[in-house]
């Protein structure tokens, strides 16, 4: 055993703890992307639209990050996917889908919508109608557009 945040810290290493894992979460100098968010922009990105197009699941990614950086959600991709202020926000958390590893494809679409590729502008919602009425989003959010099988809204 080592310790890891004493070698990762000295090798000029991120090093967390995701208490969503369980375990830490190292980003090394230079990185493109922190761990932590690529780890779970991939997992829900995934969960949530795995079967869809490359634009359709840069559309989720894009609906995180734009969440990340609206004062009425929490700031990191890891407290938004978790927010339970009112109540869960994505099925994935509630039945587990979001442990499942990522897809490539999903890993790709995180890392290209982390790079700043936004398909959906400012969009901080989305649904599938195939799964659920949408009641409260179509009475309370301006309908965007629709991807695939997800619809979104502002």
């Amino acid at each position: 055993y080592v310790p890891l945040r004493l070698v990762g810290e000295a090798l000029g290493c991120q090093v967390e703890w995701d208490p969503y894992l369980g375990g830490a979460a190292v980003t090394s100098p230079g990185a493109a992307y922190d761990a932590g968010e690529l780890y779970w922009l991939s997992r829900i990105i995934c969960a949530e639209s795995g079967a869809e197009s490359m634009s359709g699941q840069i559309a989720v990614g894009n609906v995180i990050l734009n969440r990340v950086r609206s004062s009425s959600f929490p700031n990191t991709v890891e407290g938004v996917i978790f927010d339970r202020k009112d109540a869960v926000q994505f099925e994935p958390v509630s039945n587990g889908r979001v442990y499942l590893p990522p897809a490539s494809q999903s890993v790709e679409a995180a890392k290209r919508a982390l790079d700043g590729e936004n398909v959906v502008g400012s969009a901080l919602y989305f649904y599938a109608p195939a799964l659920s009425q949408g009641m409260w989003i179509n009475a309370n959010r301006p309908y965007q557009q629709t991807i695939g099988c997800h619809r979104f809204y502002r």
